[in-house]
């Protein structure tokens, strides 16, 4: 399996050329894919993960601890920015 183009998903739905949902399915999708073909993701990339599984596309169904796609939108940006971030060491 190729690895998946994150960057420009990513850059697609910074620059607003992709609405939330189109791109939490696709992000997800991709994310699944590459689990279960033994890729490992960026460390940006995992972070963004999480506020992707925050992200609540419907206004009446938000709870106190998700996020609207501006919030989402953010944090892909922070994503872009920290895309050269080694993990962590242990």
């Amino acid at each position: 399996m190729r690895q998946f183009d994150w960057k420009a998903l990513i850059e697609t739905f910074v620059s607003g050329r992709m609405d939330g949902p189109t791109f939490e399915k696709a992000f997800l999708d991709a994310r699944r894919a590459e689990i279960e073909a033994g890729i490992s993701e960026r460390f940006s990339i995992d972070l963004l993960f999480y506020e992707v599984d925050a992200y609540c596309s419907d206004p009446t169904m938000m709870g106190p601890d998700d996020i609207d796609v501006e919030q989402l939108r953010i944090e892909a940006r922070k994503c872009l920015a920290r895309w050269g971030e080694p993990w962590p060491e242990i």
